[in-house]
């Protein structure tokens, strides 16, 4: 009789199982703050973040705007993080009460707050002080695995728990260190969102059927429709989007094919 014997392979960390090859790269935002969700401030960082992930083929699957609560932030990069190759958040990052990320993050990984060394240092310079009581050691205690990413760009660097990466909420200091990270950390291996885009001057209702139908045929190709209310040159912008060339041009080339060509306003590749 053959001895059980235990099993050489390592168990893959949850937060990499997302990060197969062959497969677009995936992302989850949480935008962090009180303010957003009494309109205080409009945010201004999830678009961004959005608009460079796709840039960089990674699909943006969800947005989350949360408040300062340490115990919804927690649960939220939890399940974010089991969920998509990426998690991004913004905000909650400070010296105030009310600045709860890293406790969070903490939680959310069961590990505990530490005080950088690194960190320690950089705050002392900003803020003049070696009293680890001031508030703005704050900014210093992090997870304990966290881990630090400098850039040139930015004094303070970015701070990341396994797939989860940490931004400051403010637009100015946002816009530095994910500009200058961005293309750094969020890696899309071979993936390229391949977009044709078609502006017609017919309503959705007079389109909709043949829209339907083209997605049945193409599943690899995620067809959108945007009506324009009182444009002048058209209706609806129809796009076509897929990480396989071929299948977003012979979309296009079908759809192109059931229009009349005097609907067609504008072919835009």
């Amino acid at each position: 009789m053959a001895l059980a014997t235990r099993s050489k392979f390592t168990r893959v960390p949850y937060y990499l199982r997302n990060m197969s090859s062959g497969q677009a790269k995936t992302a989850g935002i949480l935008v962090i703050g009180d303010e957003l969700l009494k309109g205080e401030v409009v945010d201004t960082n999830g678009p961004h973040i959005t608009k460079e992930l796709h840039n960089l083929g990674v699909k943006v699957k969800k947005i989350s705007i949360i408040g300062d609560e340490v115990d919804e932030i927690s649960d939220e990069i939890k399940t974010f993080s089991k969920s998509y190759s990426y998690v991004i958040t913004t905000g909650g990052i400070g010296p105030t009460h009310d600045d709860v990320t890293f406790e969070a993050v903490a939680k959310a990984f069961s590990v505990p707050l530490a005080l950088n060394p690194q960190l320690r240092r950089l705050c002392e310079k900003f803020y003049k002080t070696t009293d680890v009581n001031h508030p703005g050691m704050k900014l210093a205690m992090v997870p304990e695995t966290a881990k630090l990413i400098f850039s040139d760009e930015s004094n303070y660097p970015n701070v990341s728990v396994n797939n989860v990466y940490l931004f400051p909420g403010i637009p100015e200091l946002f816009l530095r260190s994910f500009k200058a990270l961005s293309a750094k950390l969020f890696k899309s291996g071979d993936t390229t969102f391949y977009t044709k885009v078609i502006y017609v001057n017919l309503t959705e209702d007079k389109i909709a059927e043949e829209l339907g139908r083209l997605a049945s045929e193409f599943p690899d190709v995620q067809v959108g429709s945007y009506p324009k209310l009182f444009h002048e040159l058209y209706k609806v912008k129809i796009t076509m989007e897929s990480t396989n060339e071929k299948s977003a041009t012979d979309a296009c080339d079908r759809l192109l094919g059931k229009f009349p060509k005097s609907a067609i306003v504008h072919l835009d590749h």
